[in-house]
């Protein structure tokens, strides 16, 4: 694991404080570092997930500069700096590129649901969650300039997963074509999990201010994409009973619209494919392929008109998955 010193001897151009800092995250894309001045570092690797490192990085930086540093009621971070690594910098060679941001406080939704032992508060949490979601859905929708919208990742992380894992290119088919049947939201903040939501005032989390941290897959898209760890989150132990729905009903009550549960249903087939090709990437310590396999085809067999696993792949659907990574490049966040 790379030393502090070794970062801040490799990133002359930065102007990091000298260290000693403390490392608050550990990733799959990369490292973030407690800069100890009111701002953090993160340092995002070259491969991770799904995707490249330099599509994480840049869409994280054009993320948050149409933001800006949003304030009230869901804050975002304000960008400090960021740059590309250079290849004579052989401490980080495993790293594309660092950003500099200011630190949020506040205590993840993740680690405040694994101390709070009400199923009651644990509802209220996931509800302050899905009230979140929608108001930074207001908060962002009008922030993108007319003509420089931010991507649309769905198409590209579906194509992505069909190259890693081939035969699930008709299962992809079909959640690419429930995913654009409907007309998208412009900002999506793409990867709420419990660990991207930070609760200002645990104590009170039901009017808690709220952080929203790694906007590296920010997007326009369908909202009920918005929901799709929703699952993830509830289900981090057995008192999972109502936590979904709680999200669900925060997100409408916010925002007056209510998910349909067939796009609801779509967008978390698209988070277990995303997990099932993680797996077999292998860039997860842990993360079981056959299980994660599993966990795919059980909730493709929830959104209905899906062909059986035996079916050759390769079926048709409504709107084709664009397979040619030609045809889906990134705009340039740069």
């Amino acid at each position: 694991m790379v030393t502090e010193t070794a970062i801040h001897a490799g990133l002359p151009n930065a102007r990091l404080p000298a260290p000693p800092w403390r490392r608050i995250g550990h990733g799959v894309w990369g490292d973030v570092f407690d800069l100890g001045d009111g701002s953090v570092l993160k340092l995002v690797r070259h491969h991770g997930g799904i995707g490249s490192g330099r599509d994480i990085l840049f869409g994280e930086v054009r993320a948050l500069d149409l933001l800006r540093g949003l304030t009230s009621p869901v804050t975002t971070a304000a960008l400090h700096g960021f740059g590309e690594i250079d290849a004579d910098a052989p401490a980080l060679e495993d790293f594309c590129g660092w950003i500099r941001m200011g630190r949020l406080p506040g205590v993840t939704a993740s680690a405040l649901l694994a101390d709070t032992r009400s199923r009651d508060d644990r509802i209220t949490i996931m509800r302050r969650i899905g009230e979140a979601a929608g108001q930074f859905h207001q908060q962002s929708g009008g922030l993108v300039p007319e003509g420089a919208g931010l991507p649309d990742l769905t198409a590209r992380r579906l194509s992505e997963i069909t190259d890693i894992v081939p035969d699930m290119r008709v299962y992809c088919e079909r959640v690419d074509a429930v995913l654009h049947g409907a007309d998208p939201h412009p900002f999506l903040h793409g990867d709420i999990n419990g660990g991207n939501v930070l609760f200002a005032d645990p104590a009170a989390p039901a009017t808690s201010a709220i952080g929203l941290i790694d906007l590296g897959e920010a997007q326009c898209g369908v909202t009920e994409i918005e929901l799709r760890h929703l699952h993830d989150i509830a289900s981090s132990d057995a008192r999972s009973d109502g936590m979904a729905d709680a999200m669900i009903e925060g997100y409408a009550a916010t925002t007056g619209h209510t998910p349909r549960p067939e796009l609801l249903t779509a967008a978390y087939c698209l988070n277990t494919l995303g997990t099932f090709a993680i797996a077999r990437l292998g860039t997860v310590p842990g993360l079981d392929e056959s299980g994660a396999r599993q966990a795919a085809m059980a909730a493709l067999q929830s959104l209905g008109d899906v062909p059986d696993e035996k079916r050759p792949a390769g079926g048709g659907s409504r709107r084709a998955v664009c397979l040619s990574h030609h045809q889906n490049t990134l705009r340039d966040a740069s």
